[in-house]
């Protein structure tokens, strides 16, 4: 299981998110002091990766998410 956390403002207040992606599987489970959230996706589109959710919440916030999921990743060469 891969964790990582996320810290941004909501509502005028910090808040840390916990993501968590199982080994197996390609969802990404968002936590918020222990609450699920719900869950964000990478698609590939032509050639490049769009982040996703279906959950409302996590809307505003998924390529931020996203991106900074994948600024931790290991560069393949």
């Amino acid at each position: 299981m891969h964790q990582y956390e996320y810290e941004d403002i909501y509502k005028g207040k910090p808040r840390k998110l916990l993501i968590l992606k199982p080994q197996a599987g390609t969802e990404y489970r968002v936590f918020c002091e222990a609450s699920f959230l719900g869950t964000i996706i990478s698609v590939t589109i032509e050639g490049g990766s769009v982040w996703r959710s279906e959950y409302n919440l996590l809307k505003p916030v998924v390529k931020k998410i996203g991106d900074y999921i994948e600024s931790l990743k290991p560069v393949k060469l």
